[in-house]
């Protein structure tokens, strides 16, 4: 019969909480015949008025706290605490050997020898307990709850214009990818698996402020469009499609303005255009909860509610991406699109790149003259269609699709297929 990776966890996590059980029982037998081990323990040499001194009690109850903790910590698969033990429970290698060594008389030994055999096999016990965790880690991770995905691999580069980080992966022509807002060179891109399959590499740097790029490298869209210019040249790439996402689209378009010898087309995905995105309240709430100091600490709690609550914690960010009723649009998602959203929104950070994003303008579209393709989600919460009629207006060459797509993460919709459908009739037009 074969055990599931589950079943291993459970049968560890069961295993350390009987042993941990016996440890606590083996203390109150020990305390209760010779509670004058946990006299020497604390103070060497004391010797107590009474048999059970009250310093001795505390010790003791703390002890139980502890142990107490450490079992409810394992039932409830506690990563940290995995660590912890395997930490503690391996430097059992030592005390096996100085036990030894006391009760061969090389070091003193001020405990009863029952107690030093019964520390020393306490010991091998632990000792057995960290090889079993490290061979679970080894093959199914923590807990034996499965490895964690192994993060892309980005590069570090500095330029005479500033430091990169990127990615880059596939062959083929040249797709510049500018992610929008909260997001990174390593956050889930919707639309990755399309591109590769189209024969397309892609290049996706984190944008200032995000990551490992800094912002000096650019904190206005026009700043780092420039800038870009030094990575295209460290990479060989003489043009490139442009893809601008949400709040990447300010430098997208800054790009395909300032430098359109090296952009041979550009396409929008609910991208922010017309200066109207960062007004009012999405202004103060980034000052609020998106600054350095705090945003790391916003995203690790919704991460954990993410964890404990997954379908509220999606409803809580939906509530601003959609126009619709938010039960209409989870209904619309399939299970596994509902995943890949929560995933996508559970990896964000801020840094200080959002404080840059709400300041960012597109610069003069009519300097724009390739082919754009301008795609919008016609319910989009967060970034209205009259973003892309903007762009329509004031560039020749722009294409507009309105996709029926029920919020601004465009790529967790039914309507998916159409809008890869659009962009593989453009991207061969």
């Amino acid at each position: 019969m074969t055990i599931t990776h589950h079943a291993r966890g459970e049968l560890l996590g069961k295993a350390l909480i009987m042993f941990v059980g016996l440890l606590l029982v083996s203390l109150l037998i020990i305390f209760a015949i010779e509670p004058s081990i946990y006299t020497t323990t604390l103070w060497p040499g004391w010797v107590p008025a009474s048999r059970y001194p009250w310093p001795v009690l505390l010790f003791l109850g703390a002890l139980i706290a502890f142990l107490g903790m450490l079992m409810y910590g394992v039932l409830h698969h506690w990563r940290w605490l995995f660590w912890g033990i395997l930490i503690a429970w391996t430097s059992s290698v030592i005390q096996i050997p100085v036990e030894g060594l006391q009760l061969l008389g090389v070091f003193p030994n001020p405990y009863p020898v029952w107690y030093s055999l019964f520390r020393g096999g306490a010991g091998f016990i632990e000792l057995g307990f960290a090889f079993w965790m490290i061979q679970t880690y080894q093959h199914q991770g923590v807990w034996a709850m499965g490895r964690k995905k192994a993060e892309q691999v980005s590069h570090l580069v500095r330029t005479e214009l500033g430091l990169f980080e990127y990615r880059c992966v596939g062959q083929g022509p040249a797709v510049l990818v500018l992610n929008g807002g909260h997001t990174n060179c390593h956050s889930p891109l919707g639309h990755e698996a399309f591109f590769l399959a189209q024969g397309y590499q892609l290049i996706i740097p984190s944008r200032p402020g995000y990551s490992r790029t800094p912002s000096s490298t650019g904190k206005r869209a026009e700043a780092f469009a420039d800038a870009l210019m030094s990575l295209l040249d460290l990479l060989q790439l003489d043009q490139v499609i442009v893809v601008g996402i949400s709040a990447g689209g300010p430098t997208a378009l800054q790009l395909a303005g300032r430098h359109p010898e090296r952009v041979s087309k550009v396409i929008l995905q609910n991208a922010a255009t017309d200066g109207r995105y960062a007004s009012g309240m999405i202004r103060f709430l980034t000052y609020l909860f998106f600054n350095p100091v705090l945003e790391g600490m916003v995203w690790a709690a919704f991460r954990r509610f993410g964890r404990v609550a997954p379908q509220a914690a999606l409803k809580s960010l939906m509530w601003g991406l959609t126009c619709l009723p938010i039960d209409q649009v989870l209904s619309a998602m399939s299970p596994d699109q509902q995943q890949a959203a929560l995933a996508f929104l559970q990896a964000s950070r801020s840094g200080s790149g959002f404080l840059h994003d709400i300041h960012h303008h597109c610069g003069d579209l009519g300097r724009v003259r390739v082919p754009v393709l301008v795609i919008t989600s016609k319910y989009d919460g967060l970034v209205d269609p009259s973003h892309a009629v903007y762009v329509e207006k004031h560039i020749p060459q722009a294409q507009l699709f309105i996709s029926e797509a029920e919020s601004h993460l465009m790529w967790f919709s039914i309507h998916n297929h159409e809008i890869q459908a659009r962009m593989q009739v453009f991207l061969h037009s």
